[in-house]
């Protein structure tokens, strides 16, 4: 598959390291010019320097930062706009059981994983090229089933995946898509917080799980989830918007599977699947 993305320009939060660093090396391999954000300006700067092609920059700042963004909106106008954002940027603590952590650590989580995926849309909408453009979020643990032990991680995931079907909805006729990428288990550093809760913290099967992927090299590859976020910003995208799509587990390369993420409404959107949201004599009680 080839994603024709030269002469397009994208914004990358998250992307000093971790899947976010990924992201944008295969961007910028398919062409495109980016917009690098995330806090470590000088790790930023060495992304940079193994980056193909050119015509990028980088903005160090912290993504809940919405004065910062202001600036970032400004700068990014005058360089030509954006075609479209993709929001990597995430954290993970606390992690333990109700009452182990403090509420603090809740609320960064919280509002790092997505009023900084929020404030990064806005951003794109501000200095959106053209007609059209696209919108890639990021889900993972907890977006679609329980994550015990990571309360906010897992809300605020399951929190993006929503937000995300409502952008599709709310932007459609701006010609923008918006759509959710979950990597599957990608043993990057911020997993390191996970080792360091420890084994009571965390529980033990999770625990070795994530030793086990770090110490390793485990888990899913980065590229996947890459290749899968270079799919849905290029124009064999289109028609596929409001979707929750894995990056493992989905045949989302195949053109019938491609087919029914167009065609099928609810096909890769969170929703209740027991008799088919209700029975039909309860629609009144939804």
């Amino acid at each position: 598959m080839t994603c024709a993305l030269r002469g397009r320009r994208f914004l990358v939060t998250g992307a000093s390291r971790g899947i976010g660093r990924v992201v944008a090396m295969t961007l910028a391999g398919h062409g495109a010019s980016l917009a690098l954000v995330a806090r470590d300006g000088a790790a930023l700067d060495r992304v940079v320097d193994e980056l193909e092609g050119n015509g990028h920059h980088t903005f160090a700042l912290d993504v809940r930062d919405a004065l910062a963004w202001s600036d970032v909106a400004a700068d990014l106008r005058r360089h030509g706009g954006l075609d479209g954002a993709v929001t990597a940027a995430a954290a993970l603590t606390p992690v333990g059981l109700p009452g182990t952590w403090d509420i603090a650590q809740f609320r960064e989580t919280v509002d790092v994983n997505l009023t900084g995926t929020m404030l990064a849309v806005l951003t794109f909408l501000q200095c959106q090229e053209g007609e059209q453009g696209s919108i890639v979020t990021f889900s993972g643990g907890g977006g679609t089933k329980p994550l015990a032990r990571f309360d906010a991680y897992a809300a605020s995931k399951a929190a993006v995946v929503r937000l995300t079907e409502n952008l599709a909805w709310e932007l459609s006729s701006r010609g923008i898509r918006a759509n959710c990428v979950a990597p599957g288990f990608v043993a990057t550093e911020m997993h390191q917080a996970t080792l360091a809760a420890g084994v009571d913290a965390v529980g033990r099967e999770y625990y070795e799980q994530t030793r086990a992927a770090v110490a390793g090299g485990g888990g899913d590859p980065p590229e996947l989830a890459a290749d899968l976020v270079a799919f849905l910003l290029s124009d064999e995208a289109d028609g596929i918007s409001g979707k929750l799509i894995s990056a493992r587990w989905d045949p989302w390369r195949e053109p019938g599977f491609q087919k029914r993420l167009r065609e099928q409404a609810d096909l890769a959107t969170l929703r209740r699947i027991d008799d088919q949201f209700f029975r039909a004599a309860n629609v009144s009680d939804r």
